[in-house]
């Protein structure tokens, strides 16, 4: 199996770099591939900063920095991270990173 065809996804659609789709954010019609590229979160599927749907790079514009890897995520995902209080912007580094890391790093 390569990343071309990786299957599909809850909604039933085929995933991976070879299946055409259209960009998620409601009211775009972009078209785009399902592959790594365009994956909120850059995996397929969701976890716990991403959701498992694909966007155009117009609305997969914010990085989060998980555990030390970086990832773009949706609007909707940065969104939801902020509200849960555990995650801040961190304007110094232009991400969204956890709360106990900015204050590590001595900001408030």
């Amino acid at each position: 199996m390569s990343w071309s065809d990786c299957g599909t996804d809850s909604k039933g659609r085929p995933i991976g770099y070879a299946h055409a789709g259209t960009c998620d954010h409601q009211g775009c019609e972009i078209e785009i591939d399902r592959g790594l590229s365009y994956a909120c979160g850059g995996m397929h599927g969701q976890d716990e900063v991403s959701c498992e749907k694909y966007f155009c790079p117009d609305h997969l514009t914010y990085m989060v920095d998980s555990d030390d890897n970086l990832h773009n995520i949706c609007t909707e995902c940065a969104d939801l991270l902020k509200s849960e209080g555990e995650w801040v912007d961190d304007d110094e580094e232009g991400t969204i990173v956890r709360t106990a890391i900015t204050k590590a790093r001595g900001h408030q």
